[in-house]
């Protein structure tokens, strides 16, 4: 694509089921007030609710703003990896902003603000911000970021780290044309590994701005049990920890977080293991040994005392 058609940010957009936030979404990022070009890239990933129908009603109105990646079936893999993935390489602007489908902005002016500090402060590769938690319905829960303080911070690869502290809806990177890894479509989490690897080349700033909403509870991922978000992370980190063995920080720290997250799921496992054989040998004694043995028993050490005091 040549320089003169380049947009300066291609904000990706995956969706799947959103009837009832899609329009937000999107309006959300149809209101950036900015002095520079940027795009929609949205990819449907065979929505069965509607969703897709008012993405392409959209596509129609502002056909110089959207395009569509619309599939025709969803992927074999992990969910909505190929959805990510097929997206993100139609993503050509300069820079890259996420939100997906069930988040919203909620700043007209979050775009420029964040281009405009990656644009003066090139050794950077990663700016967020803040965001606002809320539940399906749109009740406030939390700010997502209460660690990182009301301050301005610069980040770095080891503090990336040591846990994902980016919220979706609230990134923009810069876009290198790094290929992405081989292991990269089997990884059960996209977002995480891309700040890695975007992070591997440069500086992470964060805004305590809030200019976004994060839905929690509604998206693929959040829809998972405890137990399988748990899996997905150990598998996830398992690529990491390959992938960025020659750093040996960035590599510890993945691999503390690897054996953390492994220690959850073994842990009620041993538990369990403890208890059923604590319950075996109650029974077992409890079949074997009479009250009249027992009594007889605390009755010797009972005369046992008796003698040591005399």
């Amino acid at each position: 694509m040549s320089a003169e058609m380049r947009k300066k940010v291609s904000c990706h957009v995956i969706t799947y089921n959103h009837i009832n936030y899609i329009s937000k979404c999107l309006d959300g990022i149809l209101m950036q007030k900015t002095n520079f070009s940027f795009e929609i890239i949205i990819g449907d990933d065979v929505s069965t609710d509607g969703t897709r129908e008012i993405v392409e009603r959209y596509a129609a109105e502002y056909p110089d703003l959207i395009r569509l990646n619309l599939r025709q079936k969803r992927g074999t893999g992990i969910p909505g990896k190929e959805n990510f993935v097929s997206t993100l390489e139609m993503c050509t602007g300069e820079y890259i902003s996420l939100c997906d489908g069930d988040d919203y902005w909620t700043d007209p002016l979050k775009l420029q603000k964040q281009v405009d500090f990656l644009e003066n402060n090139k050794e950077f590769n990663i700016c967020f911000h803040n965001v606002q938690n809320v539940d399906r319905d749109g009740k406030i829960i939390s700010k997502n970021n209460p660690s990182s303080g009301e301050i301005e911070k610069t980040y770095t690869i080891e503090n990336l780290s040591l846990e994902n502290f980016i919220d979706t809806p609230s990134v923009v990177f810069r876009n290198n044309g790094y290929p992405l890894p081989s292991w990269f479509i089997y990884s059960p989490i996209g977002d995480y590994p891309l700040h890695l690897i975007n992070a591997s080349s440069g500086l992470i700033k964060y805004f305590p701005e809030e200019m976004a909403v994060y839905r929690v509870g509604s998206g693929v991922w959040n829809t998972k049990s405890i137990v399988d978000q748990i899996l997905g992370t150990v598998f996830c980190l398992n690529f990491l920890i390959e992938d960025f063995k020659s750093n040996k920080t960035v590599h510890d720290n993945l691999k503390n977080q690897y054996d953390r997250f492994k220690m959850v799921l073994i842990n009620p496992f041993e538990e369990k293991k403890e208890l059923e054989s604590k319950i075996k040998d109650y029974v077992y004694l409890e079949k074997n040994i009479s009250l009249t043995y027992l009594l007889k028993m605390l009755k010797i050490k009972i005369f046992r005392k008796l003698k040591l005091k005399n």
